[in-house]
């Protein structure tokens, strides 16, 4: 378990800003004696909200595998889309902050989640890279 502090300092969320959010149930704590208390999937569901999974790769480097489901590793693939798709997707990624890796990869993750059944069956630890870091 990781203490308000710790947390706060590890994904550089302010203090005041999580203590708040957590009092008023929109982030995951657990109180434990009067003071909150995140579980190892709760402070790596902040860590994924502040981070991009490539720069959380880079952070870990050579500890990516260790840590990360295999099938969260990253591949770099070459695409032909459209015109009108790259420049909706450009669009979003401008709009949020984020490269469009980054926005393709919110927008996929929908389409991943309705297969997590099917593709478990073919591809072993499918559903606990989708899942991550939750549990099954």
């Amino acid at each position: 378990m990781y203490d308000l502090a710790d947390v706060a300092r590890l994904t550089g969320m302010p203090l005041r800003k999580l203590r708040r959010e957590v009092a008023g149930g929109y982030r995951d704590g657990l109180k434990v004696r009067g003071a909150w208390r995140f579980t190892w999937q709760q402070a790596a569901c902040l860590a994924l909200e502040r981070w991009t999974l490539a720069e959380i790769h880079e952070a870990l480097g050579d500890d990516a595998s260790a840590v990360l489901p295999p099938l969260l590793s990253l591949r770099s693939v070459t695409l032909r889309l459209p015109e009108y798709v790259l420049r909706a997707l450009e669009t979003i990624a401008a709009e949020h902050g984020v490269t469009m890796d980054h926005a393709l990869y919110g927008e996929l993750l929908d389409f991943a989640g309705t297969l997590s059944g099917r593709m478990e069956a073919t591809v072993p630890g499918y559903r606990r890279a989708y899942l991550f870091p939750g549990r099954e």
